[in-house]
């Protein structure tokens, strides 16, 4: 990310303060920028190989995912390059969930797209560039492209039409002949959806096998990439046909048996964060039940609801923000694992929704944790986009386009605001508090944390030395190192 000279007089005020003033990098790998090294999970937290407590805050980027293009002209994805990467570091995010396709990595039985790879390599390399981890998410929706209902077909009484949306190749799409139609619109009720899971659970024919063999050859790819930092092994994953406790025992089984491919593919290398998710219920009703913890027995696994608490969940007010976090952080605790939600976000007027997500960046602070926004940016052609029928119109909710031009509009600033708030994303030792006006915790090392606007913070510390305000694109960078209790609070 490019940096900016500071004004004399803010330069005065540091020399005053006994903070020193910097001009920023002009690359995040050059000495004294944002570091990202290896993660790791100590004592059910997400800390970094140096032993620091690392908070893991940005975005979902699904400009790689291979979306359905249901019989309309639009672009499905917006596309990526590294201006994307350089915008999100002026929001201090420090990671991005990067969507990815298994119908792209693998489409045909037992290929692995090398062009496909090197799209993720360059948005890998990217994301590091501006001081950004990368988690690699293999994301579905509604089990993938093929479950749209062909045009012209009829539905079934009470039933409508389903449009195709992302993640299995149509080879591995096994429905047998079970009807695409779904109930009140909602993708998850297909039958043919949920088929096809269930075939997935069986391994009719190989197929999950094949999608565990997609994900070996994934982590063997960047087995050596710190930058990584993990794998989510499957997004929003649909029950299948099954109740709920005994798909909750199919789903966990697949996650004993993809994490120990991964493993294996890793051998030799440090491993990454395992990122496991409840059922796509819980993305509806916030609570479901999970996989028994005999199989999720990895060290570095991190459970991953998704927190659409008073968002999109089918009953708004319930579980509240507040509560939502409660239930996730007690189904993690079951694991003795990080809770680290994959997505949030709101979808409405940012003016009216922005008190609710600061209310869910102080839930965030206050059980000093982190998660992804959805999303980034949205396509006028995305499937979104195509079953509310409007790709006509503006879409994204973070980072806006107009449609069906597909010309860009900019951040939305009543959701740009709160997602971009101070915190500290890599601290030594034990986190103890975090709040909006700072941080304390014990250890010794160097501390990396983010403040927003273009006033400099008005920071004092306690037992923190060397400590520096640089002001960066979007905000400013402060880095120190700290002895035994510390503290870091702004004014």
């Amino acid at each position: 990310m490019r940096g900016r000279v500071l004004a004399p007089v803010a330069a005065a005020a540091l020399a005053f303060t006994g903070i020193a003033a910097h001009q920023a990098p002009d690359a995040a790998a050059e000495p004294g920028g944002w570091t990202l090294p290896q993660l790791t999970v100590s004592n059910g937290v997400i800390t970094d190989v140096t032993g620091r407590t690392v908070l893991l805050r940005g975005t979902n980027v699904n400009q790689l995912n291979d979306y359905a293009q249901n019989d309309q002209p639009l672009p499905t994805a917006a596309p990526l390059d590294h201006t994307d990467f350089e915008q999100m570091a002026t929001l201090g995010f420090n990671v991005v969930r990067l969507n990815l396709a298994w119908s792209a990595l693998e489409p045909t039985p037992g290929a692995f797209d090398q062009a496909y790879l090197a799209r993720i390599h360059t948005a890998v390399n990217d994301a590091k560039a501006n001081g950004i981890y990368t988690v690699l998410d293999m994301h579905q929706d509604a089990w993938g492209k093929a479950v749209g209902t062909p045009k012209g077909q009829g539905c079934p009484i009470f039933m409508k039409p389903g449009i195709g949306w992302d993640g299995a190749p149509a080879w591995a799409t096994l429905t047998d002949g079970w009807t695409t139609c779904n109930f009140g619109g909602v993708r998850e009720t297909a039958p043919a959806v949920a088929r096809s899971f269930q075939n997935f659970y069986d391994d009719t024919q190989g197929i999950q096998g094949h999608l565990v063999n997609t994900w070996a050859k994934l982590a063997a790819e960047f087995k050596d990439e710190p930058a990584i930092a993990g794998y989510d092994l499957l997004n929003e994953p649909n029950p299948g046909l099954r109740d709920p406790f005994s798909a909750a025992d199919q789903l966990g089984k697949y996650y004993q048996r993809v994490i120990a491919a991964i493993r294996q593919a890793e051998h030799g290398s440090a491993p990454h964060l395992a990122i496991f998710e409840p059922s796509a219920i819980w993305s509806a009703l916030g609570i479901d039940a999970t996989p028994p913890a005999k199989y999720i027995t990895d060290p570095l696994a991190v459970f991953s609801p998704h927190l659409y608490s008073e968002s999109i969940n089918i009953v708004n007010a319930f579980p509240s923000i507040e509560l939502g976090f409660k239930i996730g952080l007690d189904a993690a605790a079951k694991y003795k694992a990080p809770l680290w939600t994959g997505e949030w976000g709101w979808f409405g007027d940012p003016s009216s929704d922005a008190p609710k997500v600061d209310r869910f960046i102080d839930q965030l602070n206050a059980n000093r944790v982190g998660g992804t926004w959805w999303s980034w940016k949205q396509a006028c052609g995305d499937p979104h986009s195509v079953r509310d029928g409007n790709t006509n119109k503006a879409q994204g909710n973070l980072n806006r386009i107009d449609c069906p031009s597909g010309v860009p509009l900019g951040l939305a600033p009543g959701y740009a605001r709160p997602v971009s708030r101070a915190y500290p994303r890599a601290v030594p030792g034990t986190l103890s508090t975090v709040t909006a006006t700072g941080f304390t915790g014990t250890g010794t090392g160097r501390v990396e944390a983010w403040y927003p606007g273009t006033a400099r913070p008005n920071v004092q510390s306690s037992n923190v030395s060397d400590l520096t305000l640089t002001q960066v694109e979007g905000g400013w960078q402060l880095i120190g190192t700290t002895v035994g209790s510390y503290s870091i609070k702004q004014s």
